[in-house]
């Protein structure tokens, strides 16, 4: 299990649009993890915070309930092509603004070069 260590460098967060928002400014070491959540989380401090106009739920469609973890969708590149971009992998947690949770993980032993984020939604 990987130790839960911050994103590096300092988060630029900005809304695009209503359901979309640009992360830029960060990078993660090798073996180290970031979180991001949603405004109004509980519990541990996500490590980037997204603006409260940012503003996910659950809906019905149909007969189904659409779940946070199904509506929210991350996006990266790498702001610069080296060789050393290394892959990342991204899951999410939690069914409610309070615990929802986006993890980004680095499994390797190098550090990522700086990534640009996209946070959105439908």
């Amino acid at each position: 299990m990987l130790p839960a260590m911050a994103f590096t460098g300092t988060a630029t967060v900005i809304p695009v649009s209503d359901r979309m928002v640009r992360i830029t400014g960060l990078s993660l070491a090798g073996g180290a993890n970031g979180t991001i959540g949603l405004n109004g989380a509980t519990g541990t401090a996500p490590g980037v915070t997204l603006p409260a106009s940012f503003q996910p739920g659950v809906y019905d469609y149909g007969t189904t309930d659409v779940a946070l973890a199904s509506s929210i969708r991350l996006d990266y590149n790498y702001v610069e092509a080296t060789a050393d971009e290394v892959p990342l992998t991204v899951a999410k947690t939690g069914t409610t603004v309070a615990d929802f949770r986006i993890t980004v993980t680095n499994n390797t032993g190098s550090t990522s070069s700086q990534v640009e984020m996209y946070v959105f939604f439908h």
